[in-house]
């Protein structure tokens, strides 16, 4: 049986910032944005079949984002 890594990323903030993170996530990556009110959550699921790939996914998305969250 072959290893399957996973993570789940989890953001909460204002819903037009959560609308730019939410367009910027790879459209491979299972994401879902909620808008409550003036919120959102956005969560990000993603898998690998090693865990270094994993991390670099989720590294560039983190790298991705971080201008985004003002």
């Amino acid at each position: 049986m072959a290893e399957k890594f996973s993570t789940t990323l989890t953001w909460e903030g204002d819903v037009e910032i959560g609308r730019r993170l939410s367009a910027l996530v790879p459209d491979d990556l299972v994401h879902k944005l909620e808008e409550i009110g003036d919120s959102s959550i956005l969560t990000i699921t993603v898998e690998s079949d090693d865990l270094e790939s994993l991390r670099e996914i989720v590294d560039s998305l983190l790298m991705t984002f971080s201008d985004q969250d003002e």
